[in-house]
């Protein structure tokens, strides 16, 4: 039985020497350990188990195996394709927009403010101003003159984002704050109203998402320190109304630190209940999620936010500026030390600067679209309305009111229907005149062909003079 075993365990060595052959190329192709399993062993044969490849079969068979192995690594290579997860398509470059208003009283810095935000080291902001004074004739005639646009790609999720922040004149330089409200108002009202006739345009060559928004996405509002208006607080809550709000608390360095902890949460109480004749809601101010928060850097210390406190500077650090990589680090420096917009012990500004840029975009875009999806669905239901009004006021309340004005004059039937008829008639008249003047005129009929010349009558000759007559001779001859 041992020299049996032996025996069997000698013919599959041999069979495995057999089979690593050096083929026509030079390579050798060895079995892999799958086939080696697959080899007959001794006792197969002995029991007639195993069938002797016919000649040419186990070099087909090899070659066979050969190829199947060089299939198996291209699909190693494309795995993506044929593994257990479906593959993931390549993404095309697509843009998306964003549009922030800020709205504050004159001279609290929002142009600053909005040059803080969007700066970077060597980078200039077109339509910024130098800050000291925001014309109210120019927002009217041309908002985008004042709104400042960057754009940066996003190489992971294949995103253009484009970003425009606009401008506004400060409330305070208008007498009555109702107007610059009015305003504002407008302002968003036909931006959405854009958007609209975008949606139904019948020459609309481009899609939707390659267009430009030109929708308001959220308002940045800001408040002067110290003290909370009530003409602040209705500013907020009409504006709010139609976009969210921001609050943000500017010149924060003008407060102490114990005045600023205080002030923050006078804001927000105002916000959430603003206790004002007229106002019985809350302030629609935008609620970030509290993930995007703690992603963004704001500080959980049992204070509210919103509002943000924030320090915006013109002036910036040139040290900081001048390092490999440069830093933009705007900062105001006074005689007992040097306050840092960037400085979270300082200022909210970086958060706040994360929030609007990076981590709250998508939330941003989606309320957006929700809101205006909100407004459109009144606007539409609106113009329905009123055509279903016309049409139950032309065909009831219209005959109600002229048999009732019948009934009180006393008109007969016979009268009635002769002023009928006559009006029937002038409609009529009138309609066909107007069709005719609408109806092309049809073409000249060509002239007729000129008369054939009339034949001249010739003069008939005159005719022959009577012979005189023979005058009878009297007398005696």
């Amino acid at each position: 039985m041992t020299n049996f075993m032996s025996a069997s365990a000698k013919y599959r060595q041999n069979m495995l020497n057999e089979a690593s052959f050096e083929p026509a190329n030079g390579h050798a192709s060895p079995l892999t350990v799958k086939e080696q399993q697959q080899l007959p062993t001794l006792e197969a044969i002995a029991g007639n188990k195993y069938n002797p490849p016919l000649p040419g079969e186990r070099e087909r068979r090899l070659s066979m195996s050969s190829t199947f192995s060089a299939a198996r690594m291209s699909a190693y290579a494309d795995s993506a394709l044929l593994g257990t997860r479906r593959p993931r398509p390549h993404k095309i470059w697509k843009k998306k927009f964003i549009k922030l208003l800020v709205v504050g009283d004159s001279g609290l810095g929002k142009t600053t403010l909005v040059k803080s935000l969007m700066s970077t080291p060597g980078e200039r902001l077109q339509h910024v101003h130098d800050g000291s004074y925001t014309p109210t004739e120019q927002f009217r005639k041309d908002p985008e003159s004042l709104c400042s646009t960057v754009s940066w790609r996003d190489e992971e999720d294949r995103i253009i984002w484009v970003y425009k922040i606009q401008d506004t004149p400060g409330y305070g330089d208008e007498i009555d704050v109702h107007k610059s409200i009015d305003m504002m108002l407008e302002y968003v009202e036909k931006q959405n109203q854009k958007w609209l006739e975008l949606e139904q345009s019948v020459h609309r060559k481009d899609s939707l998402n390659e267009m430009e928004d030109p929708r308001v996405d959220v308002c940045l509002f800001c408040i002067p320190p110290h003290r909370l208006r009530p003409s602040d607080i209705k500013y907020m809550y009409e504006l709010g109304r139609h976009v969210p709000i921001v609050p943000v608390v500017t010149k924060a360095d003008t407060m102490t630190i114990r005045e600023a902890g205080i002030y923050r949460t006078e804001v927000a109480n105002k916000l959430s209940n603003p206790m004002l004749a007229g106002i019985r809601e809350k302030i629609n101010v935008f609620k970030f999620e509290r993930d995007t928060l703690e992603r963004a850097g704001v500080q959980d210390v049992g204070t509210p936010i919103p509002p943000f406190l924030v320090i915006s500077s013109n002036d910036i650090n040139e040290e900081m500026n001048a390092t490999d990589p440069p830093v933009y680090w705007p900062e105001r420096r006074y005689p007992w030390g040097t306050a840092e917009a960037f400085n979270k012990e300082h200022s909210d500004l970086l958060s706040l600067r994360a929030l609007l840029l990076k981590e709250a975009l998508e939330e941003i875009t989606k309320d957006k679209r929700q809101r205006y999806e909100s407004w459109r669905r009144s606007k539409l239901g609106g113009m329905k309305l009123g055509r279903k009004l016309r049409h139950i006021a032309m065909w009831t309340i219209v005959p109600a009111l002229a048999a009732l004005h019948i009934g009180r004059s006393g008109i007969q039937w016979r009268d009635l229907n002769k002023r009928v008829r006559s009006t029937v008639s002038k409609v009529r008249d009138n309609m066909g005149r107007r069709l005719k003047r609408a109806a092309p005129a049809p073409p000249p009929l060509p002239a007729p062909p000129p008369p054939p010349p009339e034949p001249v009558a010739l003069p008939s000759p005159p005719p022959p003079a009577p012979a005189p007559a023979k005058q009878e001779r009297k007398g005696w001859f």
